[in-house]
């Protein structure tokens, strides 16, 4: 029974950090004026070790992944497959844009990946400039 039980928790808490990103930048941007939350926007490529970082370690971050949860739309999109990147400058990848619903920018963006504490207080300073 304690198997059992281990099993379900194990499992529960790997759906309860697990993102529901948006299929497209456009569809993310719907979601979020519907639900009435910013758009976390992330672009990245296949090739991304820290994009592979972020998703692996901080996104699965049971606090980093509720505050997203909570108050923002996740959007990634690949810059191999949108070279026009949607008119916004990217640096390197990964490269974070913090939006209104109505698509316009909250703050500075980001550039590379951060701890799951600084990245939580990076989603947090979005929320306060929002």
């Amino acid at each position: 029974m304690k198997k059992f039980l281990f099993i379900i928790l194990l499992l529960s808490s790997s759906l309860f950090a697990e993102l529901d990103w948006a299929g497209s930048y456009e569809l993310g941007l719907a979601k979020a004026k519907k639900e009435q939350k910013a758009v976390m926007l992330m672009f990245s490529s296949k090739t991304c070790k820290m994009c592979n970082y972020m998703k692996k370690s901080v996104y699965e971050n049971d606090d980093v992944s509720e505050y997203v949860k909570t108050f923002f739309v996740p959007v990634e999109v690949d810059i191999t497959e949108h070279p026009d990147k949607y008119g916004y400058p990217v640096f390197g990848t990964p490269t974070y844009y913090f939006l209104t619903a109505e698509g316009k920018p909250i703050g500075r963006m980001m550039v590379g990946g951060a701890s799951p504490e600084g990245f939580l207080q990076k989603l947090k300073d979005a929320k306060q400039g929002q």
